[in-house]
């Protein structure tokens, strides 16, 4: 086979995860949905991952949001699609279940859904929404691909995803930062 995988760029901000993660003693988990997989492959994809990811849930049906993520029946009736809050909701409840330092997760349209038809009936494809909860605070980015290829929309949102946790990780590093330096110099006066 010679298919690369993982491609160049997530094996990068993989390494970069990878290595934050261990230097903090932190951990990860995933919850996606679009992204069929992907993030948690990519994470996964280098040795030693089992030191900082905690898993994943691929929650790709309603039914299977309801099961896994802590849904009712009454929020999957209610559900309006892929959406900022949705994304929060699913990275604040895998956090809780699964106790992961940081949880990344992600819903959006890779493309046309028969089945899903939010409220309007606007399906924004080539569009996801991405959710960290983590131990100072909870954070979304939303991102468009301009396409409506799955497959593309797929590989984007899997790789705008890691960007996107590196993006969380490494500000979390600069505040922590910034807080040290601080409290070092409020013990020198």
């Amino acid at each position: 086979m010679s298919a690369e995988f993982p491609p160049t760029r997530a094996k990068e901000l993989v390494d970069k995860i990878s290595r934050i993660l261990k230097n903090r003693d932190e951990t990860i988990a995933v919850s996606e949905a679009a992204c069929g997989g992907l993030l948690s492959s990519y994470l996964v994809s280098i040795p030693g991952a089992s030191q900082w990811f905690h898993g994943g849930t691929l929650v790709y049906s309603l039914k299977s949001r309801l099961k896994l993520s802590g849904w009712s029946q009454k929020d999957i009736d209610n559900y309006t699609g892929p959406s900022v809050d949705v994304a929060l909701r699913l990275a604040r409840n895998l956090r809780l279940e699964l106790g992961a330092s940081y949880t990344l997760s992600e819903t959006g349209f890779a493309s046309e859904s028969k089945t899903l038809v939010p409220k309007g009936g606007d399906q924004a494809i080539g569009t996801v929404y991405f959710g960290v909860s983590g131990p100072s605070k909870d954070v979304f980015r939303t991102y468009t691909t301009g396409s409506k290829d799955r497959c593309f929309n797929m590989q984007e949102f899997a790789i705008n995803g890691l960007e996107f946790l590196l993006d969380v990780l490494e500000e979390q590093e600069t505040s922590d930062s910034e807080e040290d330096a601080h409290r070092d110099k409020k013990q020198k006066t």
